[in-house]
C-alpha cells in the first residue's frame, strides 16, 4: 500500500497519508460491519454509502503547540443505508456496529503501544 503526504507536508501528494487512511480504515470496518450485521439479523441492505471527515489541527503534529492534539479532534460520519427495514431497527444495527467494530474501538479508546527501536 502506497502512502505520501500533500505536498505541504513535503510529500508528493501521489497517495493518501496516513491520517486519512484512518479514516478509510474506519468506513470499511463499519461497512463491513454493517453488511454482515445486516445480514445476521434478515436486514436486507439495497445499498450502502459512508461519507467520513475528520478535523485535525497540525499545529500538534508540527510541534507547534503542545496544548494541541496531534490527532483528528473530531471525527464525523454520515451513514447512507438505502433499505426497507424501519429507520429504528436500521438505528438498532448502526449503534451494535459502533459498539463491536475494532477499529472505532481503537481509535475511541487508549491503546497500549510499545515501540522497539533495533
Amino acid at each position: 500500500m502506497d502512502g505520501d503526504e500533500p505536498f505541504v507536508l513535503l510529500g508528493t501528494n501521489k497517495g493518501p497519508n496516513a491520517v486519512e487512511l484512518i479514516l478509510a480504515s474506519l468506513a470499511s470496518c463499519l461497512s463491513v460491519g454493517i453488511v454482515y450485521n445486516a445480514a445476521a439479523r434478515g436486514i436486507e441492505i439495497k445499498s450502502l454509502g459512508i461519507n467520513i471527515e475528520g478535523d485535525i489541527d497540525l499545529q500538534g503534529f508540527l510541534g507547534l503547540s503542545e496544548s494541541v492534539r496531534p490527532g483528528y479532534q473530531d471525527i464525523r460520519i454520515n451513514c447512507k443505508i438505502e433499505s426497507d427495514t424501519p429507520k429504528d431497527k436500521l438505528k438498532e444495527l448502526c449503534e451494535h456496529v459502533q459498539k463491536t467494530s475494532p477499529v472505532l474501538d481503537i481509535i475511541a479508546n487508549k491503546v497500549s503501544v510499545t515501540l522497539i527501536i533495533e
